[in-house]
């Protein structure tokens, strides 16, 4: 979870009252339909349906052609369902770019002839009045991919990597950053999935968001946990007093798989999990994985409609925004 630090600025205080929020994890591995976003190149990893080797993996891209993304429906659903921001994976750790970054060779500069995919998401939050999250994972599994064991597909010889690999490594994490926060106007949410402080520290974030909400590594503002409720011993002692968000899933994997177009949580299961953490002063952030072609599934889509009814039932639960 990282050590926490309190955010007092004013333009950041919306988030211990949003409430809601909708989690897209997109990439290159929705092309293949079995395989989870990034991990799914982890030998021996059990939360994948399918598992490939890590050059199998990275290949996919060359087949990563999005025809019908429209993030405007993502978003209107997202707000129906109750949600008053989103978070949207720019890069994750397979560090495929969905934006035309100037940093590095593994981008939609390089395979997608310069699409933009964040550049629309954050458009589209801005049309529905959503606040605007980014996810960047600094952890890399690619650039430096020979040395790494990828859950023993290769031999570790992390010990071996070169110090101007790493260094160039880190180079494309603060470039890449520093557009994610410069080019598409107020960000309000950057939602780090790894340690970040060895590469850049919170100055230099600030120095392009001032009121940015930072999630995440060490120094995160907010206390976090995935896919399991805390406890009420563990929520006393890491939740209690401090912003706090749960990640949980609407699909079955963090990215898409073809189980999704089938089977997604049960409405109950939603409501179960929103009146528990809502209760205790908590963010529900809803995860959905697009499919290749960048859409939520039908029955995700249902999911979402009936859960927004809930949430209109039970307005206790989210009172109202400022």
């Amino acid at each position: 979870m990282g050590s926490l630090r309190k955010n007092d600025r004013p333009g950041s205080q919306w988030y211990p009252k949003a409430g809601l929020g909708l989690f897209i994890h997109w990439g290159i591995s929705s092309v293949d339909g079995y395989l989870d976003l990034s991990w799914g190149m982890r030998k021996g990893f059990p939360y994948s349906p399918r598992i490939c080797t890590p050059e199998e993996y990275f290949a996919l891209a060359k087949y990563f052609h999005p025809l019908h993304f429209d993030p405007d429906k993502w978003i209107v659903a997202a707000k129906e369902a109750g949600c008053r921001y989103c978070v949207f994976t720019t890069r994750h750790h397979d560090t495929f770019a969905m934006w035309p970054t100037a940093f590095g060779d593994f981008s939609t500069r390089t395979y997608l002839d310069g699409r933009d995919f964040v550049g629309g998401y954050v458009e589209a939050c801005r049309r529905h009045g959503m606040r605007v999250g980014l996810y960047y994972s600094p952890p890399d599994w690619r650039t430096t991919s020979e040395y790494l064991p990828h859950g023993g597909w290769h031999e570790d010889r992390t010990a071996q990597i070169p110090k101007t690999l790493k260094e160039y490594e880190y180079a494309i994490v603060r470039g890449q950053v520093e557009e994610l926060l410069t080019r598409y106007g107020k960000i309000d949410l950057i939602w780090f999935d790894g340690s970040w402080q060895h590469i850049m520290t919170e100055d230099f974030i600030r120095s392009f968001q001032p009121d940015i909400v930072i999630g995440r590594g060490d120094d995160t503002n907010f206390a976090s946990t995935e896919c399991e409720i805390p406890t009420d011993e563990q929520y006393h002692e890491k939740f209690e007093g401090n912003w706090w968000e749960f990640c949980g899933q609407l699909n079955n994997y963090w990215g898409y798989t073809k189980e999704d177009e089938t089977q997604v949580q049960p409405l109950s299961a939603l409501t179960k999990w929103y009146a528990s953490i809502r209760s205790r002063g908590g963010n529900f952030l809803i995860n959905i994985g697009p499919d290749p072609n960048g859409e939520f599934t039908q029955l995700e889509y249902r999911r979402l409609k009936e859960f927004g009814e809930y949430v209109r039932q039970h307005p206790e639960l989210l009172p109202p925004e400022d």
